[in-house]
């Protein structure tokens, strides 16, 4: 059997890639897609805006964000707690009028 040369195993590379990719049917996605009102395109996704039955998906990102973010802020005075820094210590017997900060 010949052997391969570097030339020829270039020439089977890129013939797999173009026909790879002739088979996959890689398209640049249309821009305006989500404009269309034929038949077809309205058929093929009936509700675009929504990304379930109630909310849009930019709604869904924000519940995420305020979601991720009341956990990221419950998780730091958990922490607090843990650490004993969520209030000042009773060092002193007699009672120390708070001055500010958290009641």
């Amino acid at each position: 059997m010949p052997r391969m040369t570097a030339l020829s195993t270039l020439t089977c590379t890129a013939l797999l890639f173009t026909a790879g990719m002739t088979l996959c049917g890689c398209q640049t996605p249309d821009p305006d897609a989500k404009y269309r009102t034929d038949l077809d395109s309205l058929e093929a996704d009936l509700t675009p805006e929504l990304a379930n039955t109630a909310q849009s998906h930019d709604e869904r990102r924000m519940d995420w964000a305020v979601n991720r973010n009341q956990d990221l802020r419950s998780a730091n005075s958990d922490m607090d707690r843990f650490w004993l820094t969520d209030k000042p210590r009773p060092l002193s017997p007699y009672p120390i009028m708070e001055t500010g900060g958290n009641p």
